[in-house]
Parts: C-alpha cells; sequence; structure tokens
C-alpha cells in the first residue's frame, strides 16, 4: 500500500471520530436521563424547541464533516500518489526544519500515450507507475516516501540522500521502465531534483524543479537558471529587458550556392553587474511563465531595427519570437510601424518559430505570417524534425525557411540522413529554403552541400561575432 493511501486511511479514520464523538456524548445524555428519575416526556414537551435546535445542528456537523472530509483528500483519486495541493503543504511544513531533494519526474510521452489507449488506460498506468516508484523506492531502503502527482505526467516526492545517490537509484528506475514497460507501453522518463531550501515557498521550489525537468535534466547545473531564487530571477530578467541591457551575438550562415555568408542568425544574451551573461535558454522560461513574450519581442526588434541601420549591411538577419506574438495583432501593428519609421526593407528579416511547439489558435498565426509575409519578411520554422508538431505547420502555414533540428547534423545514421534528403527533396518541390546547423567539419559540410541543402551555419562557416559584417 502506498503511504498517501495510509494517510488518506488516517483522514477517513479521525473523520469518522468527529462525526461520531458527538453521537457518543447524545448516546450518554440519553442514558443519563433513563437512569435517573427525570421526567422525560416533560421535559421534552418543555424543552422541544432547543432539542430540535440541537438536532438539526448535528446533522449539519455531521453533513460538514462528510463535506470537508471529500474536499480535503489528501490523495489524487486518479493515481492514488498524494494530490498536489497536499504536496505543497508538506513541502511549505518541511522548508524551514530540514533540507530534503525534491525529485521530479516527467512521463514525456504521456499526450501520445492518451491520444493512443484513452484515457482510462492511461489513468490506469499512471496509477501503476505510482506504485512501481514507491516499490523500488522501498527496494532501496526508502520508506514512507510521499509521492505526489501534480499533473498530468508530472510526479514529484521528497527524500533524504545525495545527489550521487539519487542520480543512481532515478537512473535505475528509468532503465527498469523503459527495459519491462506497463502494460507494454512505453514510458519515456526524464527526472531531475532541487533541494528544498533553495527557495522560500513550495510554488517557486516546483517551478525551479520543472524548468531543469524541461532541459531533460541534462546538464542541470551549466543550463538551468542562475543560481538565484524563483521570484529574484523574475525580477532580475524584467528588470535587465526594461532596461534594454542585451548583448547581441551573429551567427553566419552560409549560402551553398554562392559561397557567400548571406543571414545572421541573431544569439541573445542579457548583460547583469551582479551575475554577468545570462543566456537565452535560462531567461526564455521566465518571459514565458510570466506573459513577458511581447513586451520583451518588441524591445528586441526595435533594438535590432536600429543595429541593423547603423551597420549598413545588406544581409539578413534571423531573429527568433514567440509564436504568441506573432499571433497577437497590436504586436504585428507595432512592427509596421516600427519598420515604416525606421525605413527597414522587411525582406533583410526573418522570423524564426521554433517547430517543436504545439500548435495553437492556427488561424490566427496563419492570418498574422501571411500579413508578415505581404510586407515582405520572412518566416522560418527552428528546430523541424524534433516532433511531430513540425508537419503541422508546414501543412497548415506558409514558410519561407526551414532549419533542422540539431539531430540531423549531430548524429551518424544512415535512416536519419535518407529522411533528411526527402524533407530536402520535399521542401525543393515547395519552394522552401532549408538550412542545416551546428556544422562543425568539412566532411560534414561537404556531406549536407551533396544533399541539396540551401544554406550551412555552424563552427565550419565561423564563429558567433559581435558585428553584422
Amino acid at each position: 500500500m502506498l503511504y498517501s493511501e495510509i494517510k488518506e486511511r488516517e483522514n477517513r479514520f479521525f473523520l469518522s471520530l468527529k462525526i461520531a464523538i458527538p453521537f457518543v456524548f447524545f448516546l450518554i445524555f440519553i442514558f443519563f436521563l433513563l437512569t435517573t428519575k427525570i421526567n422525560i416526556r416533560s421535559l421534552l414537551e418543555n424543552n422541544i424547541i432547543p432539542f430540535l435546535i440541537i438536532f438539526f445542528i448535528y446533522i449539519y456537523y455531521i453533513l460538514y464533516q462528510i463535506y470537508m472530509g471529500f474536499k480535503t483528500s489528501v490523495i489524487d483519486n486518479m493515481t492514488k500518489a498524494f494530490s498536489r495541493e497536499y504536496m505543497i503543504k508538506i513541502i511549505n511544513t518541511i522548508l524551514k526544519k530540514e533540507n530534503l531533494l525534491l525529485v521530479g519526474f516527467k512521463i514525456k510521452n504521456i499526450i501520445d500515450i492518451n491520444e493512443r489507449y484513452g484515457f482510462k488506460k492511461t489513468d490506469i498506468i499512471l496509477e501503476k507507475f505510482v506504485h512501481k516508484l514507491n516499490d523500488f523506492l522501498v527496494l532501496n531502503g526508502f520508506k514512507n516516501i510521499a509521492i505526489g502527482h501534480v499533473t498530468g505526467g508530472n510526479f514529484i516526492f521528497l527524500i533524504k540522500c545525495d545527489e550521487k545517490q539519487i542520480n543512481h537509484i532515478m537512473n535505475q528506475f528509468i532503465n527498469n521502465i523503459e527495459k519491462n514497460q506497463i502494460d507494454n507501453i512505453f514510458l519515456k522518463l526524464v527526472f531531475s531534483y532541487v533541494y528544498s531550501n533553495s527557495e522560500d515557498n513550495a510554488e517557486d521550489l516546483l517551478t525551479s524543479l520543472f524548468e531543469n525537468i524541461k532541459l531533460d535534466g541534462i546538464n542541470r547545473r551549466k543550463k538551468r537558471r542562475l543560481n538565484i531564487k524563483v521570484n529574484e530571477f523574475e525580477k532580475l530578467v524584467v528588470d535587465l529587458i526594461d532596461k534594454k541591457e542585451f548583448e547581441f551575438r551573429f551567427q553566419p550562415i552560409l549560402n551553398y550556392e554562392n559561397n557567400k555568408i548571406e543571414i545572421y542568425e541573431v544569439l541573445i544574451r542579457l548583460n547583469s553587474k551582479k551575475y554577468g551573461k545570462i543566456l537565452q535558454n535560462q531567461f526564455i522560461s521566465v518571459i514565458n511563465r510570466i506573459g513577458y513574450e511581447i513586451i520583451y519581442d518588441e524591445i528586441l526588434i526595435e533594438k535590432l531595427f536600429k543595429i541593423y541601420l547603423d551597420s549598413k549591411s545588406n544581409v539578413k538577419l534571423s531573429i527568433n519570437l514567440s509564436s504568441y506574438s506573432i499571433r497577437n495583432n497590436e504586436f504585428i501593428n507595432k512592427i509596421k510601424k516600427l519598420a515604416k519609421q525606421n525605413g527597414i526593407n522587411p525582406q533583410n528579416f526573418i522570423f524564426e518559430i521554433s517547430g517543436n511547439n504545439n500548435l495553437n489558435d492556427i488561424i490566427r498565426l496563419k492570418e498574422n505570417i501571411d500579413i508578415l509575409r505581404k510586407l515582405g519578411f520572412l518566416i522560418a520554422i527552428d528546430n523541424f524534425g524534433a516532433d511531430n508538431t513540425s508537419f503541422k505547420y508546414i501543412k497548415n502555414l506558409n514558410i519561407d525557411i526551414i532549419k533542422f533540428d540539431i539531430e540531423y547534423s549531430k548524429k551518424k545514421d544512415e535512416k536519419l540522413q535518407n529522411i533528411l534528403q526527402a524533407s530536402v527533396d520535399m521542401f525543393k518541390k515547395l519552394k522552401i529554403k532549408t538550412v542545416i546547423k551546428f556544422v562543425e567539419n568539412d566532411n560534414s559540410f561537404n556531406n549536407f552541400k551533396s544533399l541539396g541543402i540551401d544554406f550551412v551555419q555552424g563552427y565550419v562557416v565561423g564563429k558567433p561575432v559581435t558585428k553584422i559584417k
């Protein structure tokens, strides 16, 4: 039995006691009346109203306790793990008392499982996953571990051990689950962890944890945000953006056909006097979480327009924008206004949208992309082929440029090469230009050229520079 189920049983027991205690006193009172010489009939006739009031109060008390019992359930009915609300309560309780590891798991393919097998089967898989995790922890000497269900395929638990030990245990668990599966269904798992004393409250601690999980638990210390608390980091990022404390690097992109640099991808950092350079992959999650995408993108575009004019260059700049910004009509009007005010040629700017984000409000996105393209701006899809959402973009949107996911340039895999070749051929028919990224040697450079790719980007072409040439 899960620790959460044991706690829920305790809750139900105490609820029963709360309901029963007044009834016991009522029985004692009746017994007292029956064993004394008090005239019960006379007592009732003279005090009928107080008795009725007490009776209805007791009935209300019982119903209220039952209602509160359901409302204050400590477990998640779907998975039988602790509920998110109860886990937050536990975390807030231990924050100031002891330093534990808060470990988080994400079932990355939970949406695919739900779509393929249905929600009933998914619920069964999630419940079995919790039991397997609990059994594995018990097997490794950790009993009564509070495992909580946060949302979807996201789970957390608190444990007292060091980082080396938890890494070993969790990697063993992941290998076991991925090898043996659950009901013959493959689960793609990733985990991460934070120390419970690293934040002031449970909500910020969960935010910090799931930022790590979003990075797939790889190179956590290098890639995650700075080692400051979540709320402080949010304030820092907003302050630096408002003050336009940007530092730009420009990654050259070569045209295979004429062997010339025709595009620069814009790489962005925030400059902090206290913390130094803050990379884009460190602060972008904050922007998304607090709904600052449009403000950030507007400031970014305005700054880059001025830099481009000062450079007097005729190359193209490629900038990654949020699809949320592009769906916003006011943002589109702002770009039009800025371009007109600065005398910008829109054909020299490429707006990139990440190809591994789920499509939302596709109609509005398509309409605004078409407006931008009509003005002369070019639209690119970045990280193409990272997952199945990429083809939804191609099917639904009018695109000018495709930038393939890093996997196609990093992995030496014949199957991937064949997929890449077929994709390049398809895009040529669609009159969409293609870019391969992270190319670092001459052999790869020549190989991708032979596939018919239009542009190449990476150290083999050149490192990021501080000025547009």
